[in-house]
Protein backbone atom coordinates (compact mmCIF):
# COMPACT_ATOMS: atom_id res chain seq x y z
CA UNK A 1 0.00 0.00 0.00
CA UNK A 2 3.06 2.25 0.27
CA UNK A 3 3.82 1.90 -3.44
CA UNK A 4 2.19 3.83 -6.29
CA UNK A 5 2.30 1.06 -8.86
CA UNK A 6 1.00 3.14 -11.77
CA UNK A 7 3.66 5.80 -11.21
CA UNK A 8 6.36 3.13 -10.95
CA UNK A 9 5.17 1.64 -14.26
CA UNK A 10 5.32 5.06 -15.88
CA UNK A 11 8.81 5.63 -14.51
CA UNK A 12 10.10 2.33 -15.79
CA UNK A 13 8.31 2.03 -19.13
CA UNK A 14 7.25 5.49 -20.44
CA UNK A 15 3.73 4.23 -21.01
CA UNK A 16 2.11 7.58 -21.76
CA UNK A 17 4.75 8.58 -24.31
CA UNK A 18 4.49 5.24 -26.08
CA UNK A 19 0.70 5.40 -26.21
CA UNK A 20 0.84 8.99 -27.45
CA UNK A 21 3.11 7.72 -30.23
CA UNK A 22 0.41 5.23 -31.25
CA UNK A 23 1.96 2.07 -29.79
CA UNK A 24 -0.10 -0.55 -28.02
CA UNK A 25 1.38 -1.10 -24.57
CA UNK A 26 0.09 -2.87 -21.49
CA UNK A 27 0.19 -1.49 -17.95
CA UNK A 28 -0.89 -4.42 -15.81
CA UNK A 29 0.23 -4.99 -12.25
CA UNK A 30 1.88 -8.23 -11.24
CA UNK A 31 0.15 -10.42 -8.71
CA UNK A 32 2.20 -13.14 -7.05
CA UNK A 33 1.67 -14.76 -10.44
CA UNK A 34 3.20 -12.44 -13.08
CA UNK A 35 0.82 -10.52 -15.32
CA UNK A 36 2.37 -12.17 -18.37
CA UNK A 37 1.07 -15.58 -17.23
CA UNK A 38 -2.34 -14.62 -18.60
CA UNK A 39 -3.88 -18.08 -18.22
CA UNK A 40 -3.40 -18.08 -14.43
CA UNK A 41 -2.92 -14.44 -13.34
CA UNK A 42 -5.75 -12.51 -11.77
CA UNK A 43 -5.75 -8.74 -11.94
CA UNK A 44 -4.96 -7.11 -8.56
CA UNK A 45 -7.36 -4.33 -9.58
CA UNK A 46 -10.09 -6.73 -10.72
CA UNK A 47 -13.31 -7.83 -9.07
CA UNK A 48 -12.06 -11.38 -8.58
CA UNK A 49 -9.59 -10.17 -5.92
CA UNK A 50 -12.50 -9.16 -3.70
CA UNK A 51 -11.59 -7.27 -0.54
CA UNK A 52 -7.92 -8.25 -0.91
CA UNK A 53 -7.59 -5.78 -3.81
CA UNK A 54 -7.31 -2.94 -1.29
CA UNK A 55 -3.84 -4.09 -0.29
CA UNK A 56 -2.52 -3.23 -3.76
CA UNK A 57 -3.99 0.28 -3.81
CA UNK A 58 -1.71 3.25 -3.19
CA UNK A 59 -2.65 4.38 0.30
CA UNK A 60 0.44 5.61 2.17
CA UNK A 61 -1.60 6.92 5.10
CA UNK A 62 -3.11 3.47 5.70
CA UNK A 63 0.29 1.85 5.19
CA UNK A 64 1.72 4.07 7.91
CA UNK A 65 -1.17 3.17 10.25
CA UNK A 66 -0.40 -0.52 9.73
CA UNK A 67 3.30 0.04 10.47
CA UNK A 68 2.43 2.00 13.62
CA UNK A 69 0.03 -0.72 14.75
CA UNK A 70 2.73 -3.33 14.24
CA UNK A 71 5.22 -1.23 16.21
CA UNK A 72 7.78 -1.14 13.42
CA UNK A 73 7.45 2.41 12.11
CA UNK A 74 10.88 4.05 11.81
CA UNK A 75 12.62 0.78 12.68
CA UNK A 76 15.84 0.68 10.60
CA UNK A 77 15.78 -1.86 7.75
CA UNK A 78 18.35 -2.67 5.11
CA UNK A 79 16.86 -2.47 1.60
CA UNK A 80 18.95 -4.51 -0.82
CA UNK A 81 18.95 -5.14 -4.55
CA UNK A 82 21.35 -5.84 -7.40
CA UNK A 83 21.79 -2.93 -9.81
CA UNK A 84 24.40 -4.38 -12.14
CA UNK A 85 22.25 -6.99 -13.82
CA UNK A 86 18.77 -6.01 -15.01
CA UNK A 87 19.05 -2.62 -16.68
CA UNK A 88 17.83 0.93 -16.15
CA UNK A 89 14.09 0.27 -15.83
CA UNK A 90 14.66 -2.17 -12.99
CA UNK A 91 17.14 0.13 -11.27
CA UNK A 92 14.83 3.14 -11.49
CA UNK A 93 11.86 1.21 -10.08
CA UNK A 94 13.95 -0.34 -7.29
CA UNK A 95 15.31 3.04 -6.22
CA UNK A 96 11.89 4.72 -6.31
CA UNK A 97 10.34 1.88 -4.32
CA UNK A 98 12.75 2.55 -1.46
CA UNK A 99 11.62 6.19 -1.45
CA UNK A 100 7.97 5.15 -1.29
CA UNK A 101 8.71 2.88 1.67
CA UNK A 102 10.46 5.69 3.52
CA UNK A 103 7.54 8.03 2.88
CA UNK A 104 5.20 5.51 4.51
CA UNK A 105 7.31 5.24 7.65
CA UNK A 106 10.03 2.71 6.92
CA UNK A 107 13.58 3.80 7.68
CA UNK A 108 15.62 2.13 4.97
CA UNK A 109 19.33 1.99 4.36
CA UNK A 110 19.91 1.09 0.72
CA UNK A 111 22.54 -1.50 -0.11
CA UNK A 112 23.26 -2.04 -3.80
CA UNK A 113 24.70 -5.53 -4.02
CA UNK A 114 26.94 -7.17 -6.57
CA UNK A 115 24.83 -9.72 -8.39
CA UNK A 116 27.36 -12.54 -8.74
CA UNK A 117 29.16 -12.40 -5.41
CA UNK A 118 26.37 -11.36 -3.03
CA UNK A 119 22.86 -11.10 -4.42
CA UNK A 120 22.44 -14.41 -6.24
CA UNK A 121 24.56 -16.43 -3.78
CA UNK A 122 23.05 -15.04 -0.58
CA UNK A 123 20.06 -12.70 -0.83
CA UNK A 124 18.21 -14.60 -3.57
CA UNK A 125 18.26 -17.85 -1.58
CA UNK A 126 17.02 -16.16 1.59
CA UNK A 127 20.24 -15.47 3.47
CA UNK A 128 19.50 -11.82 4.28
CA UNK A 129 17.90 -9.56 6.86
CA UNK A 130 15.71 -6.57 6.12
CA UNK A 131 14.01 -6.03 2.76
CA UNK A 132 15.14 -7.65 -0.49
CA UNK A 133 13.98 -6.40 -3.86
CA UNK A 134 14.48 -8.41 -7.02
CA UNK A 135 13.16 -10.37 -9.93
CA UNK A 136 11.90 -13.92 -9.62
CA UNK A 137 13.12 -16.50 -12.09
CA UNK A 138 10.42 -16.82 -14.77
CA UNK A 139 8.84 -20.24 -15.26
CA UNK A 140 6.90 -21.64 -18.23
CA UNK A 141 4.78 -23.51 -15.64
CA UNK A 142 3.14 -20.94 -13.36
CA UNK A 143 2.72 -23.41 -10.50
CA UNK A 144 6.47 -23.28 -10.00
CA UNK A 145 6.10 -19.84 -8.41
CA UNK A 146 3.84 -21.10 -5.63
CA UNK A 147 6.01 -24.18 -5.10
CA UNK A 148 9.17 -22.10 -4.77
CA UNK A 149 7.64 -19.46 -2.51
CA UNK A 150 5.76 -21.64 -0.04
CA UNK A 151 7.35 -25.07 0.29
CA UNK A 152 10.68 -26.47 1.46
CA UNK A 153 12.25 -25.47 -1.84
CA UNK A 154 15.77 -24.18 -1.01
CA UNK A 155 15.01 -20.95 -2.89
CA UNK A 156 12.01 -20.05 -0.75
CA UNK A 157 13.40 -16.52 -0.43
CA UNK A 158 11.58 -15.45 2.73
CA UNK A 159 11.44 -18.95 4.27
CA UNK A 160 7.65 -18.72 4.48
CA UNK A 161 6.01 -21.57 6.33
CA UNK A 162 2.25 -21.40 5.82
CA UNK A 163 0.25 -24.61 5.76
CA UNK A 164 -2.58 -23.26 3.60
CA UNK A 165 -0.21 -21.89 0.95
CA UNK A 166 1.81 -25.10 0.95
CA UNK A 167 -1.40 -27.08 0.41
CA UNK A 168 -2.36 -24.83 -2.51
CA UNK A 169 1.09 -25.38 -4.04
CA UNK A 170 0.59 -29.14 -3.76
CA UNK A 171 -2.95 -29.04 -5.17
CA UNK A 172 -1.89 -26.85 -8.12
CA UNK A 173 0.89 -29.28 -8.97
CA UNK A 174 -1.48 -32.25 -9.37
CA UNK A 175 -4.75 -30.72 -10.62
CA UNK A 176 -5.42 -31.61 -14.27
CA UNK A 177 -8.75 -29.85 -14.78
CA UNK A 178 -7.93 -26.40 -16.18
CA UNK A 179 -10.85 -24.54 -14.65
CA UNK A 180 -10.31 -26.07 -11.21
CA UNK A 181 -6.62 -25.23 -11.53
CA UNK A 182 -7.43 -21.60 -12.34
CA UNK A 183 -9.51 -21.40 -9.18
CA UNK A 184 -6.61 -22.73 -7.10
CA UNK A 185 -4.32 -20.11 -8.62
CA UNK A 186 -6.89 -17.44 -7.75
CA UNK A 187 -7.06 -18.65 -4.16
CA UNK A 188 -3.27 -18.51 -3.89
CA UNK A 189 -3.11 -14.96 -5.23
CA UNK A 190 -5.87 -13.73 -2.94
CA UNK A 191 -4.37 -15.37 0.15
CA UNK A 192 -0.93 -13.94 -0.59
CA UNK A 193 -2.47 -10.47 -0.96
CA UNK A 194 -4.24 -10.78 2.39
CA UNK A 195 -0.97 -11.49 4.18
CA UNK A 196 1.55 -10.12 1.66
CA UNK A 197 4.03 -12.89 2.32
CA UNK A 198 5.65 -11.64 -0.87
CA UNK A 199 4.90 -8.15 -2.17
CA UNK A 200 4.43 -8.03 -5.97
CA UNK A 201 6.20 -5.15 -7.68
CA UNK A 202 5.68 -3.90 -11.25
CA UNK A 203 9.23 -4.33 -12.51
CA UNK A 204 9.04 -6.54 -15.57
CA UNK A 205 5.31 -5.99 -16.14
CA UNK A 206 5.72 -3.19 -18.67
CA UNK A 207 5.67 -3.81 -22.40
CA UNK A 208 9.06 -4.50 -23.95
CA UNK A 209 10.04 -4.56 -27.59
CA UNK A 210 12.22 -6.75 -29.77
CA UNK A 211 13.37 -6.67 -33.36
CA UNK A 212 14.46 -9.24 -35.92
CA UNK A 213 16.16 -9.16 -39.29
CA UNK A 214 13.74 -8.96 -42.27
CA UNK A 215 14.56 -12.52 -43.32
CA UNK A 216 13.60 -13.97 -39.92
CA UNK A 217 10.09 -15.29 -40.47
CA UNK A 218 7.46 -15.79 -37.75
CA UNK A 219 9.35 -13.47 -35.40
CA UNK A 220 6.55 -10.93 -35.24
CA UNK A 221 3.64 -13.40 -35.23
CA UNK A 222 4.63 -16.44 -33.18
CA UNK A 223 4.59 -15.91 -29.43
CA UNK A 224 3.69 -17.63 -26.20
CA UNK A 225 1.62 -16.50 -23.24
CA UNK A 226 4.15 -18.02 -20.91
CA UNK A 227 7.90 -17.77 -20.48
CA UNK A 228 9.07 -20.42 -22.89
CA UNK A 229 11.02 -18.62 -25.58
CA UNK A 230 13.74 -21.19 -26.12
CA UNK A 231 11.41 -24.19 -26.41
CA UNK A 232 8.00 -22.79 -27.37
CA UNK A 233 8.93 -19.98 -29.75
CA UNK A 234 12.43 -20.18 -31.21
CA UNK A 235 11.91 -23.54 -32.99
CA UNK A 236 9.17 -21.91 -35.07
CA UNK A 237 11.37 -19.15 -36.52
CA UNK A 238 12.79 -19.76 -39.98
CA UNK A 239 15.04 -17.81 -42.34
CA UNK A 240 14.36 -17.06 -45.97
Amino acid sequence: MAMDRDSLLELGYNIKKLRDAGLKVESNWHNIIPSGETAWWIDPKGAKMGDAAKYFKFDPAEAKKLLDAAGVASVPAKYQYAANRYGKSFNDIAEATASYLDSAGFKTTVEVQDYSSTYITQTFIGNFSGIAYGYETPFPEAGSYITRFFTDNPQNHSKIKDAAMAKLAEDISVELDEEKRKELFAQAQIKNAESMFYIPSVAGSGTSFGAGQPNLNNYDTWSTKAYGGATEVTPFYWKS
